[in-house]
């Protein structure tokens, strides 16, 4: 088994992350941000099981397609030899039932039906796979991946997988026999190719750089990072230790994710991280990731 696309978080994630120790995010749009982390988390989940799959396949996760105006997602996509396993994965968490074709939490609540986007989904995918001549048979599974999630009155004829039931799973498709030549290799080259790199369904909420809190985060607590020893960095509140280069990097990091077209300069980076590195500090290791343009006052990095 190969990951020919590993998983990472989205742009939208990052920004909402960033935003979220420097703003007071509005509360639908801290549920929206923490809803993604907690699907995010669920996908992490998942790919330590596709990592126990031995046969030859490849996996590419967190795909982005348009067709026919449509757009569609799709998390895990897994090609073996005579078939492509498409995967959509929920990392809800408590009891959920059906009512005829509603699907409910315990207290009565309808939650949108994950089985209808899943055969959306595996609708648009079979279609990409025809457009591009793919005659390829696909096998769509929802997987409920917490295993604090229960389902009553599951239906038997729909391809879902329980927390207690993927290792089982997993064992089925490695007794299966698998053998990848150059036209899977084809097949995953188009879908790569085919993947839209920009989501156009991102919801980042406004915000202004004046009125965004300046400083080092604890990625544990959310604490403004105020002591600074050396090569350590380390959290007043809970104790969080982390090495001086990584925080800094990851400060920078998270105002490029803000702010993709502003220049980065020693003075900015300086004022975004609340002034806790000395300014030589900030330009060694800038002159050590980037490139840097200009000279004295003027030079900047890229």
């Amino acid at each position: 088994m190969l990951f020919k696309k590993e998983r990472s978080e989205s742009e939208e994630l990052r920004g909402l992350k960033a935003l979220d120790f420097r703003m007071d995010l509005a509360e639908k749009d801290k549920q929206y941000y923490l809803n993604l982390q907690k699907g995010f988390e669920g996908e992490v989940m998942f790919d330590k099981y596709l990592h126990k799959i031995g046969i030859e396949s490849y996996v590419l996760n967190d795909l982005l397609f348009e067709l026919s105006h449509s757009h569609f997602q799709i998390d895990s996509l897994m090609i073996s030899e005579n078939l492509t396993y498409l995967f959509e994965v929920k990392n809800y968490e408590g009891e959920f039932y059906f009512e005829g074709d509603k699907f409910k939490k315990k207290n009565g609540s309808e939650v949108k039906n994950p089985w209808l986007q899943l055969e959306r989904n595996e609708s648009l995918l079979r279609q990409l796979f025809n457009s591009i001549g793919v005659k390829t048979p696909i096998a769509a599974f929802l997987v409920f991946i917490n295993p604090e999630f229960t389902l009553y009155h599951a239906p038997l004829d729909r391809r879902t997988l329980l927390p207690t039931n993927l290792n089982r799973f997993i064992k089925q498709i490695n007794n299966q026999k698998s053998i990848l030549n150059n036209q899977h290799d084809r097949l995953s080259e188009k879908l790569l190719s085919s993947h839209l790199t920009k989501s156009p369904f991102t919801k980042i909420p406004q915000y202004d750089y004046a009125q965004l809190r300046k400083g080092m985060f604890c990625q544990s607590c959310g604490t403004v990072m105020e002591e600074y020893r050396l090569v350590i960095l380390t959290c007043n509140k809970c104790g969080k230790h982390e090495n001086t280069k990584n925080a800094l990097l990851r400060c920078i990091e998270e105002y490029q994710i803000l702010y993709p077209t502003k220049k980065i300069t020693t003075n900015i980076i300086y004022e975004w991280s609340g002034g806790i590195f000395p300014k030589k500090t900030i330009r060694k290791i800038l002159k050590e990731k980037f490139i840097v343009f200009g000279s004295g006052q003027w030079s900047y990095y890229e």
